[in-house]
């Protein structure tokens, strides 16, 4: 499982004892995370005749193979070292889950009960107890899906590593270490690189693999994991350090590239990546609004945890946040995945599991978070992980298990979910749209409405009726966002995205053959409150006023701004000015013209952050130099001279388009 090359370090565990130069050079390496290098060093250090030290040779061995994250293969080498009276750094307790990697859970049981019996860790002690409890209730997880078949993608693997597939644009993005130039010593294996694979036809497994990108990829650098946004141009990926102490980074961290022009923009860390920790398997949510990862970053639970950000109003990933006990336990939890229907993929070592990392999924009902492991045939005593579904009925996953179509280390499997529909479930749009009034907002009827699905097309057409209720009739497809355009003459044409991910009726809640379900959505639009401007004049925003001597944007002056977002939307070849004034009090001119360019541009950022193109809009500070009201006294008089005007620039001249 190579994808751990971009992940931890090695550990060291330190002893002094007479022997041969031969092992102290197998000890240096080991100690570096060399540990592939370092095996071949220790089988030579036992050919040198350290037979009487062959307990320590043989668990060092086994351990270099669990470091770097083939355990499976380290069994043989903790057998030999038990067998020969090596009984240190806790060989029973890794020995007992080499046992389990490899499918054989009565051994592995009683493993862990000797270790939880006399083994001196009391964390590994805690883990060999609840190992004993998961090996018992195994017979469930063991029993094979009727209806999921899988395949081995042959036409995409290698003799090399590929896993972590991900879609983009009808293509199968991936990670692999195949054409390396370089070794990593870790693993004696080629560093990492994105790839993508040009899925043909139906047939899921044929096709053609090709470097993703070369600007991406860098020589000596692990690139893997990535995930895109809804529209295909932003890309998160991780990425390894070079290695050099003096990098500010200094392990695997998040990145961020826009496809700029056709082009991939140079990747930026992600300013929520932690210097001191290990960021990877980035998820961006159906949405588009969450950004899920693994992190080993202080605040967890133990090993890797998941974690999220949030986007905020300015369009950057903020406010992470630990995903909880729930889903993150003493083990690793990573490679996260979330479907379009709100459910999250994760791999564990954690919980309850079958061998070394098993794919579970995590769904809310109730507000109660429950967590259910997806068994067999997505999961085997190996590694299995990084799911991803192409639709609600296939997907791929990576495993490296141990079957008779496995090519290489890490293989990307296809899975197709051919479970019969018991029960079928239409879907449908209804809502009601308001005239948005300062007090109550009002019913309104005559309301213009169209359903556009997420490839932009207009799917129906429709108008609210005398008490403002509407409905669309074609049936919605779930884990699809949608957008209601609604207008009305006098009126901003408002537009109101309808996500239907995470709004799925539960088969085991259905009664009926077939049911029909009326989802529910409200339109809210506002007077047209910027008609009839002309170019050349300025016009007053109402109701966008600043706190004295401040120049944040206050919530009900965000109100007042989207409204404009909405009239820039609507009319795409309009510029302006956006002016800011203050009020005179015992200030200069200076410093009211240095104020008012700050709230003109907090004004501006704001609207940007809204989508507009930073081109069609111009900050303006005017400071106290055009007062509404001469000689303002009262305090209402002063918030009426700290207001915010528009200038309309032009309106015919060809702009780029928005975001």
């Amino acid at each position: 499982m190579k994808k751990f090359t971009l992940y931890f370090v090695s550990l060291s565990i330190l002893f002094s004892w007479g022997c041969s130069s031969t092992f102290k050079t197998a000890r240096k390496k080991y100690d570096r995370g060399e540990f592939n290098t370092a095996i071949g060093v220790f089988e030579k250090a036992m050919k040198e005749g350290n037979s009487k030290n062959a307990g320590r040779i043989n668990f060092y061995i086994g351990e270099c193979y669990r470091l770097s994250n083939r355990i499976w293969e380290a069994e043989p080498y903790y057998t030999q070292a038990l067998q020969a009276g090596f009984t240190e750094n806790d060989v029973i307790f890794h020995h007992a889950y080499a046992l389990k990697a490899n499918g054989r859970y009565e051994e592995a049981s009683a493993k862990f009960q000797q270790y939880f019996t006399s083994g001196g860790d009391l964390n590994k002690r805690r883990r060999a107890k609840e190992e004993i409890e998961i090996i018992k209730n195994l017979a469930p997880l063991l029993e094979e899906h009727e209806y999921i078949k899988v395949t081995n993608c042959e036409a995409l693997n290698s003799s090399n590593s590929e896993y972590a597939p991900v879609f983009y644009q009808d293509r199968l993005v991936f990670t692999s270490n195949r054409d390396a130039e370089k070794v990593y010593e870790a693993t004696g294996t080629g560093f990492t690189d994105l790839f993508y694979y040009n899925i043909q036809d139906q047939d899921l497994c044929n096709g053609t693999v090709e470097r993703f990108n070369e600007f991406i990829n860098l020589p000596e650098f692990h690139e893997a994991s990535p995930t895109f946004s809804h529209n295909g141009k932003t890309m998160i990926f991780a990425r390894s350090n070079s290695g050099k102490k003096k990098e500010e980074y200094q392990e695997v961290n998040l990145y961020i590239s826009r496809l700029e022009d056709d082009e991939w923009s140079e990747p930026e860390v992600l300013p929520i990546s932690a210097k001191d920790a290990w960021d990877g398997c980035p998820a961006i949510s159906a949405d588009g609004k969450t950004l899920y990862f693994a992190s080993n970053r202080p605040g967890g639970y133990g090993g890797l945890d998941i974690w999220r950000a949030t986007k905020n109003s300015r369009g950057q990933w903020a406010r992470v946040s630990n995903l909880g006990s729930k889903v993150n336990t003493s083990g690793n939890e990573m490679f996260p995945f979330v479907s379009r229907d709100a459910k999250l993929y994760f791999a564990s070592d954690g919980h309850p599991g079958i061998g070394g990392l098993d794919i579970f999924v995590a769904t809310r009902k109730s507000g109660k978070i429950n967590i259910e492991n997806m068994g067999k045939p997505y999961n085997s005593p190996a590694d299995d992980f990084a799911l991803t579904f192409k639709d609600p009925k296939t997907g791929f996953f990576s495993s490296n298990r141990n079957s008779a179509t496995a090519k290489g280390d890490d293989d990307i499997y296809y899975f197709v979910d051919e479970t019969p529909e018991l029960k079928k479930v239409n879907y449908y749009l209804a809502g009601t749209a308001y005239e948005e009034k300062e007090v109550e907002n009002e019913l309104l009827s005559n309301v213009a409405l169209a359903l556009i699905n997420d490839l932009g097309e207009r799917i129906d057409s429709t108008y609210s009726d005398s008490v403002g209720r509407y409905r669309f009739e074609p049936k919605l497809l779930m884990g699809v966002t949608y957008t209601i355009v609604a207008e009305k003459d006098s009126f901003l044409v408002q537009e109101v995205e309808y996500p239907t991910a995470g709004k799925e009726v539960d088969q085991k809640d259905l009664t009926e053959p077939e049911t029909d379900i009326v989802l529910e959505s409200e339109v809210h639009l506002a007077k047209d409150i910027f008609r009839g401007i002309e170019t050349g004049k300025m016009f007053t925003l109402e109701n966008i006023y600043y706190d004295y001597d401040k120049f944040d944007i206050r919530t009900d002056a965000a109100k007042e701004l989207d409204k404009l977002v909405t009239f820039l939307k609507s009319n795409p070849d309009i510029r302006i000015e956006l002016g800011s004034h203050t009020d005179s009090r015992e200030r200069t001119r200076g410093y009211n013209i240095r104020l008012s360019k700050k709230r003109a541009k907090a004004a501006v950022d704001y609207i940007v952050s809204k989508g507009i193109n930073p081109d069609r809009i111009e900050a303006k500070g005017y400071g106290a130099t055009l007062p509404v009201v001469e000689d303002a006294i009262t305090e209402e008089e002063h918030q009426l001279n700290r207001r915010t005007t528009i200038f309309i620039l032009d309106d015919g001249e060809a702009l780029p388009e928005e975001e």
